[in-house]
Parts: structure tokens; sequence; C-alpha cells
């Protein structure tokens, strides 16, 4: 049987947290929308259509303000987890405490340069 070769980004996209990667998500939501904006505009200008885009701008708006809101919140809870204080930048730091109280000091040698 063949096996199947792994996905690069796939396998990325699994490790990283829930948080972010709907915030990935909700980015390529939003980018769909603009699409789907821009493709309106091109067709009402071929079609000679001169009313406003209702059906798109009053769906869409409150879309795009409640995805700002919470990717700015999902912005937060990052900042807070990696700088001090916080759960991943604590545990960082610990890991490279211990790794250094692990590594033996090495005595100074007779031919060392001196500093």
């Amino acid at each position: 049987m063949d096996k199947i070769k792994e996905h690069k980004f796939l396998n990325h996209f699994k490790s990283i947290g829930f948080s972010n990667r709907l915030a990935i998500y909700i980015m390529a939501f939003l980018f769909i929308g603009m699409i789907g904006g821009f493709y309106l505009a091109i067709q009402s200008i071929t079609y000679n259509y001169l009313g406003s885009l209702l059906c798109w701008t009053v769906v869409f708006t409150p879309i795009g303000t409640a995805t700002s809101v919470a990717l700015s919140r999902i912005v937060d809870k990052s900042k807070a987890e990696n700088t001090a204080g916080g759960i991943k930048y604590e545990t960082a730091m610990q890991d490279i405490y211990l790794n250094i109280e692990e590594q033996p000091i090495e005595e100074p040698s007779i031919n060392s340069p001196q500093i």
C-alpha cells in the first residue's frame, strides 16, 4: 500500500491551538466576503445596475464587525498567554531554566584563552 504523504501545512494547522485556528477561519471568511463583494460590484457595472447593493451590505457589515471584535479578543488572549505572567511564557521560561541547570559546568582548562 502506498503511504499517504502528509502535508506540512495541514500538520501545522492541526498543531496550533483552537483560538488561532478560529482566527484563520475568520480571516478566510472575511476574504471570501470581500471576493463576493467585488464580484457583485463587477456584475452591477456589467449590467448597468445603478442601485445600491443593500442585499450584500446589510448582511455582511454586521458579520464583519463581529469578526473584527472576535479577532481582537483572540489577539489579546494570545498576547496575555505569551507575555510575562502568561501560561505559555512561564512554561517556556521554566523549560529554559531546567535545561540550564541540567547542563554540566565545564572546568576552565589551562589552554583556554583569557577573557
